[in-house]
């Protein structure tokens, strides 16, 4: 019986470092995707001469499938709409790339992102209406843009700093609260600098000291 209850505890104990792991390769594979995302708008911008959005699934409506899968955790690119001729015209947004999903249970947290961003005075990500691949209805989504230069700015702040912050977290969240609850202090992220460079926070403590 004692060799049983040793045996099921080290199964115990190897299943959370087992699970551990896996929150913290999914963190790990999110960010690299989202700066993947993060380069392509910039690359959009700069090469096509316009703004590029990369956008962020904001709208919280658990009684919809999709708004609840999509929730803090679904990105894509968007460009602002031009007509034939290639010419810019007012007002309008267009998604110009597949959605991508980040791992499960990994999610965008604006509330670090704003910290951080706050401690190393760049931008903050803005908020808008747009019609998402595969839904006929509008969404709200944060946003982080990159100018025909392909500089990141603070588009809802003209006095803002160049560049952005990015946070993201393994999580839960419960149903309808807005901000994922950190499990394990596992988050990850990057700053977004003035010339488009990424800088990688490679674990938790990094994060808090920047903040």
């Amino acid at each position: 019986m004692t060799v049983m209850m040793v045996i099921a505890i080290l199964i115990s104990v190897a299943a959370v470092g087992i699970q551990s792991i896996d929150r913290g390769q999914a963190t790990t594979t999110a960010a690299s995707v989202t700066e993947a995302l993060f380069d392509e708008a910039r690359s959009v911008a700069v090469g096509r001469g316009i703004r590029a959005r990369l956008l962020i699934h904001k709208e919280l409506n658990d009684a919809e499938e999709e708004d609840r899968q999509r929730y803090l955790s679904y990105m894509c690119v968007a460009v602002e709409g031009t007509d034939q001729g290639g010419e810019v015209q007012g007002g309008g947004w267009e998604v110009i790339t597949r959605g991508t999903k980040l791992p499960a249970g990994v999610f965008f947290s604006v509330e670090e992102s704003e910290r951080v961003a706050d401690a190393i005075d760049v931008g903050k990500p803005g908020t808008m209406r747009i019609k998402l691949p595969g839904l006929d209805e509008f969404k709200e989504c944060y946003y982080f843009e990159f100018n025909p230069e392909g500089v990141c700015v603070d588009s809802e702040n003209a006095a803002g700093q160049p560049g952005a912050a990015v946070v993201l977290i393994s999580g839960a969240r419960p149903k309808g609260q807005e901000e994922p609850k950190l499990l394990k202090n596992n988050k990850v992220g990057f700053v977004v600098w003035r010339n488009g460079r990424t800088s990688i926070f490679r674990s938790p403590e990094q994060i808090d000291l920047a903040r």
